[in-house]
């Protein structure tokens, strides 16, 4: 696409708000329900019924956000996207710190589980409904300021090395959760910086003023439109089952350290950014040939037919550890196209601008998270289910066979199964080829008739 290429300025802007993404929703999901569950212990049954609370409150504030969000009035709030991270950030990392000093560290009576129950409901509710406020309106920037594919997986995966340094502040603090004071002093630190990089954010990005005015239509009327878009149904989901896996993969790290050994996680971390990064790279090198699609399409067949071959290779005791190992880097590189998520999350959002005359990535967003948000429950769920049935023994390194094997369900047949599912979307994805050619054109058009007409009217 022809648009001008960004400036290196609105580019740092808007890349600084990944490092609190990363850290401050990292620490969450790596933590949160090692600490209620695994080391507050908050019983299972509780533990369940605050996701599934969780959830339904996750998945239905998305839309309403999102449609908040497109419809705001510039000239009171001064922007669509940006008022929402100066004004909410502050809120988010309060909050975030008073997860986790809990109302409650009683777990022996029914008084101290129904406390600490509150406190894991209450505050993962507010920090979620706060986060997602302030993360779409962040995601929401992207789209709005370039139309370059090429751009927006850059953008994507620059993105991506600074998350990779700010995940090494996340790699070992969440797993020493029974060390409470530390832990809570090292979120407040925490917070304080993710708060400075959101107003890097709000200082040097910067909205395109022709979007500024652009409208959604009423709730109901927005969300027919929204969901009857071919390719955003298939990116949903896409989505849905890359959430269930990686809500599994974040929350029950501690769960893999028990195959491999908490001595272990910073080479496991390594493995996960180094190898993955790799794979970043050599997709957006080979996207100019063979086509985003086509490349995660394959790279996720091998990635699934792999996947089921070590699954049956760790049962065998003799090579159980090297197995593990492999496995960790063969779906960390196979899974390295998934960086195209970003192209199959922001094209349908082109073609409805082409359809409608307007932009709507909050919309998007909103729709996006109520299909898929309930998947950052039901993964940590399934996995519930799994220990339990399984004789898993809460904040124990030392398992029996039974919760050993279980683990390696989880993380590789489970998982696995939800590649292949989310394979099956990314192979309908229709915007390819001519199709895809023939959007970019047209939204080339739409976007200079926009400057043409914002420019006329600001003679």
């Amino acid at each position: 696409m022809s648009d001008t290429k960004l400036p290196g300025k609105q580019i740092f802007g808007y890349v600084m708000g990944m490092a609190p993404l990363t850290i401050i929703l990292g620490v969450f999901r790596l933590a949160y329900l090692k600490f209620f569950y695994d080391s507050l212990g908050l019983n299972e049954v509780l533990t369940i019924i605050g996701l599934v609370i969780f959830m339904f409150i996750n998945m239905t504030n998305d839309p309403i956000i999102g449609q908040w969000q497109d419809n705001t009035d510039v000239k009171k709030r001064g922007s669509r996207r940006i008022f929402y991270i100066k004004y909410f950030s502050p809120f988010l990392v309060i909050v975030f710190v008073l997860m986790w000093f809990p109302w409650s560290t009683d777990n022996t009576t029914d008084l101290g589980q129904f406390v600490m129950f509150l406190h894991f409901v209450i505050t993962i509710s507010v920090f979620d409904t706060l986060s997602n406020i302030v993360t779409m309106a962040w995601m929401a920037l992207l789209p709005d300021m370039t139309s370059d594919l090429g751009e927006r997986t850059k953008i994507n995966f620059i993105g991506s090395i600074l998350a990779l340094f700010a995940s090494f502040l996340v790699i070992t603090v969440p797993t020493m959760v029974d060390n409470l004071q530390f832990f809570q002093v090292y979120n407040i630190v925490v917070a304080v910086f993710s708060y400075v990089c959101y107003l890097l954010v709000v200082k040097f990005s910067k909205e395109r003023p022709e979007y500024q005015h652009d409208r959604s239509p009423p709730l109901w009327t927005a969300i027919k439109q929204t969901l009857k878009s071919i390719s955003f149904r298939y990116f949903i989901g896409y989505n849905f089952f890359k959430t269930l896996i990686g809500s599994i993969q974040l929350a029950y790290v501690f769960l893999f350290l028990i195959l491999i050994g908490p001595g272990n996680v910073v080479f496991y971390f390594l493995i996960v950014i180094i190898v993955g990064w790799s794979s970043n790279v050599l997709c957006m090198k080979l996207r100019a040939k063979y086509g985003f699609k086509k490349l995660l399409i394959r790279f996720s067949i091998i990635q699934f037919v792999g996947g089921l071959v070590l699954f049956f290779l760790i049962l065998i005791p003799a090579i159980e550890l090297p197995a593990i190992w492999i496995g960790l880097v063969f779906s960390t590189f196979f899974g390295g196209a998934n960086i195209f998520g970003v192209i199959l999350q922001t094209l349908p959002i082109d073609e409805d601008e082409v359809e409608y005359g307007s932009r709507r990535e909050g919309m998007f967003y909103g729709i996006n998270a109520f299909f898929t948000k309930p998947a950052e429950s039901i993964g940590p769920i399934i996995v519930l289910v799994v220990l339990g049935l399984t004789s898993y023994i809460p904040d124990s390194l030392v398992q029996p066979a039974s919760a050993i094997f279980g683990i390696k369900l989880v993380f590789y047949f489970i998982v696995n199964i939800f590649v292949a599912l989310s394979l099956i979307f990314a192979y309908f994805f229709p915007l390819e080829g001519e199709k895809l050619e023939k959007l970019e054109k047209d939204l080339e058009e739409i976007h200079k008739k926009k400057r043409e007409e914002f420019s006329s009217k600001n003679l």
